[in-house]
């Protein structure tokens, strides 16, 4: 489980290793998410349109990605991945060998961004000021679907191997839910607001990887998509590529809110699935779905969770088709592949959805 094993070994080292402070110190000082776009690189990445796109796009991406790739931050580290990963992923003007090494590239600097970012967080210097503890988690989630992205390159996406992510991050969402359990009992609330979104956000994962169809397979977001910075309206958490051996036919993005109210409805494009209405059995705690999944892959699962397992992966692939029925946005890259839907169909089954 390249994710999770990863993240539990960086967890038990508790060496306090030095970092960077020249490239660290300017976010020290200033710990403004703002800092960051001072980058230019970054900054222009993060105002292309959050997308799959098309053939200029990845031409531009390239160039990104060989910048922040050598940057010390993980916040940057992490966009130059996405960046190659987005055209291995998509660029379908490249030999399969080519977009391969993208996401191996991709993979690589994932590993080299999540050990960074522990390496922040058990610093002297930094790890005090550290305020988005579930960042490792999520990097972590991102690298348990290399294999996945490999796969899909390859023009082959098996069933072992997606049943491996599901493992995976399952796994992670477990360690997760630990750590919003302890953040809570530390009266660390901001910090378990953050776990906590992430557990929904995987649990819609684990309900997609569930259903086992090699014809839609979800992703997280880019790191611009997943951004609040420009476009804010295309923002999403994850995406759900639909492909044929290898060949993608659309990208649908997806937007996990714990509860959307009317101005979130209003505002993403999306598809909006709510964490508490749609992906916990009880409508409160994501932890309860995430241990009926964690039983499904170890197999000791009861007839319990299985209904629940079934049902909230039936919803989500529910409300998957249904938004595709929907009526379409105008396009926003030229021979892009992403599509955003009305969600009016999706409303007429789902009610909280409604806008």
């Amino acid at each position: 489980m390249p994710g999770y094993d990863t993240l539990q070994e960086l967890r038990a080292d508790t060496t306090n290793d030095e970092v960077e402070l020249g490239a660290v110190e300017p976010y020290i000082l200033n710990t403004s998410h703002l800092k960051f776009l001072e980058n230019d690189t970054y900054h222009r990445y993060l105002k292309m349109h959050k997308v799959a796109l098309g053939a200029s796009g990845y031409r531009e991406l390239e160039h990104i990605g060989e910048s922040l790739e050598g940057q010390y931050m993980p916040r940057f580290v992490d966009a130059g991945a996405w960046s190659f990963a987005e055209i291995g992923l998509f660029d379908q003007t490249r030999t399969r060998s080519e977009r391969f090494e993208f996401v191996e590239r991709a993979e690589s600097l994932w590993q080299t961004a999540l050990n960074r970012e522990m390496q922040l967080n058990r610093s002297v210097q930094y790890g005090s000021l550290i305020d988005e503890h579930d960042t490792p988690h999520r990097l972590a989630v991102t690298l348990a679907f290399a294999p996945l992205m490999k796969d899909l390159v390859k023009g082959d996406v098996t069933s072992s191997v997606r049943m491996d992510v599901l493992r995976d991050v399952v796994s992670i969402a477990h360690m997760t839910a630990s750590d919003m359990t302890a953040a809570r009992e530390g009266g660390s609330i901001s910090e378990a607001n953050g776990y906590l979104g992430l557990m929904h956000e995987i649990n819609a994962y684990s309900a997609l990887l569930y259903n086992d169809d090699p014809r839609y397979i979800p992703m997280p977001a880019t790191a611009r998509g997943d951004s609040g910075y420009y476009h804010r309206e295309q923002t999403h958490d994850m995406s759900v590529i639909n492909q044929h051996w290898g060949t993608v036919k659309k990208v649908l993005p997806i937007e996990i809110k714990a509860s959307a109210s009317l101005r979130d409805r209003k505002r993403y494009r999306a598809l909006i699935i709510r964490g508490k209405m749609h992906l916990t059995p009880d409508g409160v705690d994501p932890r309860k779905t995430n241990d009926a999944f964690n039983r499904y892959v170890d197999g000791t699962a009861n007839l319990k969770d299985t209904l629940i397992v079934e049902r909230l992966s039936h919803d989500v692939r529910d409300m998957l088709r249904l938004y595709q029925r929907g009526g379409t946005y105008e396009r926003v890259a030229l021979g892009g592949l992403t599509r955003f839907y009305t969600t009016r169909d999706v409303a007429k089954t789902y009610p909280g959805l409604a806008v």
